[in-house]
């Protein structure tokens, strides 16, 4: 099987638990990527989409939100709701922030599928980008009590965060390989305007190339759905091949669909591919 494309629509859906706030406010997105998810802001609220997106034939249901201000999601107060979507029959996937062994150990009792999470072993990126008061290491073991909790982890890596240096991307391959880790996502940062770096420019394709063939040493790499635009058709072309997954693809590319998100087990395709 060769590059599919993966365009979460039909048969997935993205649900924020905290609506369209962010209390980290972070200066690269500034809560405004929330706009494009589901709000369900309370518990009940997440029990009653989820029974509208069951009706409606959604499979698979990817919960985020804003990160607190220590960076995590806040999803003690949800942990039975999500229980109960799982119950529903949903695959579930979470964007999870850092986590503490509590929270690894409550999603787990939740039945969580997936983490789909946020690496950064930049430590410049981490206080610049994001405005965390956290450590490389404390990334690191967050997906370790993950696992630790019989959660797939699944890290999503950014390529041209402000601040970082180019090198962390072997850091984070080693890292992927000394944890087992079977799959990771590129992502390329977006220059998103009404925030402290609209006009900080992107990373040009070639780096982004060079960052999967690094992580592919280690893992399968998926191209995520978080990239400018105006650079898919040249991206996209550069990596078929390279990767085995292309979320959003661009169009001239012609690649069958998955309708799911790319951090999908590779078992699962199937489900998200019949109409």
């Amino acid at each position: 099987m060769g590059t599919l494309g993966f365009v979460p629509k039909g048969k997935f859906a993205e649900v924020s638990i905290t609506g369209y706030s962010c209390p980290l406010n972070c200066p690269i997105c500034r809560g405004k990527w929330l706009k494009g998810m589901i709000p369900a802001t309370s518990p009940d609220d997440l029990i009653r989409v989820g029974r509208k997106l069951r009706k409606e034939g959604v499979e698979g249901i990817l919960i985020s939100g804003g990160l607190g201000l220590d960076g995590k999601l806040p999803v003690r107060p949800f942990a039975s709701a999500i229980r109960e979507l799982k119950r529903m029959g949903f695959f579930i996937s979470v964007h999870t922030g850092v986590v503490g062994r509590g929270e690894a150990e409550l999603l787990s009792r939740a039945q969580v599928d997936l983490a789909d999470y946020e690496l950064i072993l930049d430590g410049e990126a981490i206080k610049r980008a994001k405005s965390l008061p956290l450590k490389p290491e404390d990334f690191i073991r967050s997906m370790e009590l993950l696992m630790e909790s019989s959660i797939e982890v699944v890290p999503h890596v950014t390529v041209g965060l402000p601040g970082s240096k180019e090198e962390w991307y072997t850091e984070a391959a080693d890292t992927i390989k000394e944890l087992g880790i079977s799959r990771s996502v590129v992502l390329v940062f977006v220059p998103t305007p009404g925030t402290p770096f609209e006009s900080y420019g992107p990373p040009p394709p070639s780096r982004v190339v060079e960052a999967v063939r690094i992580l592919s040493k280690s893992s399968k790499v998926s191209l995520g759905c978080m990239r400018p635009p105006w650079m898919k058709r040249e991206l996209d072309t550069s990596l078929e091949g390279l990767v085995d997954r292309i979320a959003n693809p661009h169009p001239s590319l012609g690649l069958d669909i998955v309708r799911a998100c790319c951090s999908i087990p590779d078992r699962l395709i199937e489900r998200f591919i019949r109409v």
